[in-house]
């Protein structure tokens, strides 16, 4: 093997500018690939890691303090916090006001603020300064709040505490407060889970010394128990004995926040699988040029008498070391991208942000890649190593019939060589893989063309309502603070005819095979339920339910499934129905449904029978079950200048809401656009491809150049047989590729939507498509003016005819 060793040493000597070059592509594309990866895998965890270390499991709200919750059944640690009452907050910075009925001043120690709240920004308030605040990032995001703003507050005073006990609607007549943000929070309650988002202010013990002996006060309760699941019915049993005003497990409220998440975690590892397919074709094509190359001198080793396994061993050893140097290479730009991911609600969650060296994925990732490099380049080595001594190996190949039919169109002597070359193998010292350059033209094609219909389907689905589960336009809630009742409000909806259908509904907690799902029972007051189908039929009689998909696949159901649903009844315990599972749907996440697939619905009847089971008891358990109940109320208007008049009237008098996109397709398609990037490095591997194949193309045809100027080719003839390669390449792509494109686009965009919770359907924008395939030709051809001027320059005929 010593001459092995020798040889591989001549030709790291020789060839150190390529084997760098090699080492650089693998090293960015594999990089890509494995910071995907990881960027994915650390959102995916980002909010589990986040209540780890500053969440809790169980909210507590009362009116008057409450003792000895940190006696109860598995409590681990309890958080007290007090609400001054407040009305409400005004802001220079704000361009419209916020619901005082979600605005919150949050008194806690020090050590509780740092334990339930993390910096996102800025400073944590100074302990003796009554009037320093953190802001949560709610109020930065929704209301333009920043560090060194100053918001207003007026307060309720102690003389008050009657009136808003009543519920009466009173303007505060304690101070007023000027509080000065030092500082941008993010906390487990304000992360966007289903349902209103909250506004907070925190505030330090000066401020409690300052104000609180004027002013009326709730109190909140932060409960993290020991043992979650096993816990949480003990510890419920116990506080249901104190008469608490309201308790919530928070569980349901992280599943949901964490699922929002989830959809910018799966765009990471799309991103990244389809980064690796191109990648592999771009890598495998250029260790297939590079044993070519390096393989010239291959018949006069063998005249030599050097065994062909020798070069085998040779080859391989090139893409070992090519393979060890790319896979350091990777995990470096992959540690050096990590301070960009996460982003969005994910990077706001994340509890460690900067540099994070994921070892799992990089260290896997770097041996897997020297094993693919290694296999990516076995054929090649094996082909190059198969020489015969002394004469040139490889035939040309079979003639390609499209070269025969453009020869017979008549098409000029350029056009038929630059054809010949894209699709023609050549022979000898000329010979190239052009079927792995086309593959990877088509492969790139596809991509890209998969990408659009991508896009534009997330652009379609994000600009439907109904698409994401709301199913309606208008929406009436109590929460809103708008005047009336959902009584009122559905004769009002009836009234006009404009309102084409209007639906009642509540939404509870179930429990189903032991998974907590946000329930949502409606009863249709005119037109259909206003719920978004996806697969199956919503439910209709009083035993049906619907699923969103994420739910069906939680509890290990399918559509025919009957299952168990737990129920809480008025008066204290629980009761459990079977319901049959008619289909799933879309759920609204801003109409407390629990968003996309999370969630159960049910016919209102439904739900309240099996919350009131026929008996001599069910009168008054109907009358509490409603009298408990916050009900919500949904409407959808007729299209024309009608319809979009009596949303604008009913949004302006009652104060209803119209639907939101979901935080999950926010994170997805806005916090980051996955699309782009993923067009983008698709674009830039295709470009390597293409420019690659060029080069080496018109160095390894040197000889057949010069020859065509001694048969009188001039200049501009030469140049011209380079661009019509590339324009070959690239038509072959597009005549491939965008048929799969569209194909494969639709397939992964349905499965995407599918297993989201939305309704899948799918566009295709021919004029993008169009636009895409006419930008591939004229990139192909750009980029190949650079090749072609050099092949045209070269003068020295006798030069280009020596042998090599």
């Amino acid at each position: 093997m010593g001459a092995v060793r020798m040889l591989f040493g001549t030709e790291l000597r020789r060839r150190w500018r390529s084997w760098l070059i090699l080492v650089g592509l693998i090293a960015v594309v594999a990089g890509l690939v494995l910071a995907a990866t990881a960027a994915g895998r650390r959102t995916a965890t980002a909010f589990p890691r986040f209540v780890a270390s500053h969440g809790y499991d169980v909210y507590i709200y009362n009116q008057k303090p409450v003792s000895g919750l940190s006696r109860l059944p598995g409590v681990s640690s309890v958080t007290s916090i007090a609400n001054p009452a407040s009305g409400q907050p005004t802001c220079a910075c704000m361009s419209h006001a916020v619901n005082p009925s979600d605005f919150y001043i949050n008194e806690l120690s020090p050590s509780a603020l740092r334990r339930v709240v993390k910096l996102v920004g800025g400073q944590m308030p100074a302990e003796s300064s009554p009037y320093d605040v953190l802001a949560s990032f709610t109020l930065q995001q929704d209301f333009g709040v920043q560090i060194g703003s100053v918001i207003r507050v007026p307060l309720y005073a102690s003389s008050q505490l009657a009136a808003l006990g009543s519920g009466a609607n009173v303007a505060p007549s304690g101070p007023t407060v000027a509080l000065h943000v030092v500082g941008i929070g993010a906390a487990e309650m304000e992360f966007p889970s289903g349902s209103t988002p909250e506004y907070d202010l925190f505030t330090t013990p000066a401020f409690a010394r300052a104000i609180n002996k004027k002013v009326p006060h709730a109190y909140v309760y932060l409960v993290r128990l020991r043992h979650e699941t096993s816990s949480l019915p003990r510890f419920g049993a116990a506080a249901g004995a104190l008469h608490l005003v309201y308790v919530s497990n928070q569980a349901t409220a992280a599943a949901a926040v964490t699922a929002s998440i989830h959809p910018q975690a799966v765009g990471w590892w799309a991103l990244a699988v389809l980064a690796a397919l191109v990648g592999l074709a771009v890598i495998g094509q250029a260790l297939g040029r590079q044993s070519i190359v390096e393989s010239e001198e291959y018949p006069s080793l063998v005249a030599l008498g050097l065994p062909r396994r020798h070069l085998l061993v040779l080859g391989t050893a090139r893409n070992l070391v090519l393979a060890l140097v790319g896979a350091a290479g990777a995990v470096i730009v992959a540690f050096a991208l990590s301070p960009l991911t996460p982003v969005g609600e994910a990077r706001l969650a994340e509890p460690s942000t900067g540099l994070s060296f994921d070892a799992h994925v990089l260290l896997l990732g770097a041996l897997a890649t020297v094993v693919v490099v290694l296999l990516l380049g076995i054929w090649p080595a094996v082909r190059a190593a198969r020489v015969h001594g002394g004469g040139e190996r490889a035939s040309e190949g079979r003639p390609s019939i499209i070269v025969s039919k453009v020869v017979a169109a008549g098409a000029p002597p350029s056009a038929v060589i630059g054809v010949r070359h894209a699709l023609e193998r050549g022979r000898g010292g000329a010979s190239l893989p052009v079927g792995t350059a086309l593959f990877g033209s088509a492969l790139a094609v596809m991509a890209l063309c998969a990408t659009v219909v991508f896009a534009d389907s997330l652009t379609h689905l994000t600009t439907t309502p109904a698409l994401y589960g709301s199913n309606y336009q208008l929406g009436f809630s109590t929460s809103n603070g708008g005047p009336g009742s959902p009584t009122s409000w559905v004769a009002s909806l009836k009234r006009d005819h404009s309102i084409t259908a209007v639906m009642l509904a509540a939404t509870n907690e179930v429990s189903i095979k032991g998974n907590d799902v946000l329930a949502f029972a409606g009863k249709a007051e005119r037109g259909p339920l206003l719920l978004s189908r996806v697969d199956g039929r919503l439910p209709t009689g009083d035993d049906d339910m619907a699923l969103g998909i994420t739910t069906l696949h939680q509890v290990g159901a399918h559509v025919g499934s009957v299952l168990g649903v737990t129920v809480q009844l008025p008066s204290g315990g629980s009761r459990t129905v079977p319901f049959r599972v008619v289909g799933t749907a879309s759920f609204p996440s801003d109409a407390g449904g629990g968003g996309l697939g999370t969630g159960s619905a049910f016919t209102l009847a439904g739900y309240e029978n099996a919350v009131c089971p026929p008996g001599r008891e069910q009168s008054r358990c109907q009358q509490a079950f409603a009298s408990n109940q916050d009900f919500i109320v949904l409407a959808r208007a007729a299209s024309g200048v009608k319809g979009r008049a009596a949303i604008a009237r009913f949004e302006a008098r009652d104060r209803a809401n119209t639907p939101t996109i979901p935080t999950s397709l926010l994170n997805f398609g806005e916090a980051v656009n996955f699309p782009l990037i993923l067009g983008c490095v698709l674009a830039v591997f295709g470009v390597a491809t293409l420019l690659h194949l060029l080069v080496v193309s018109v160095v390894r045809r040197r000889r057949e150049m010069g020859l065509l100027k001694a048969l009188g080719f001039v200049n501009m003839q030469v140049g011209a047989t380079v661009l019509w390669q590339a324009s070959t390449v690239a038509l072959v792509g597009i005549v491939v590729g965008i048929p799969l494109g569209v194909v494969v686009g639709r397939a992964v965009w349905n499965a995407f939507a599918t297993n989201l919770g939305a309704v899948p359907v799918a566009t295709v924008p021919v004029l993008s498509i169009a636009v895409l395939a006419l930008g591939v030709l004229v990139v192909a051809n750009v980029l190949a003016v650079v090749p072609a001027v050099t092949s045209a320059r070269r003068r020295s005929v006798g030069r280009l005819l020596q042998t090599e």
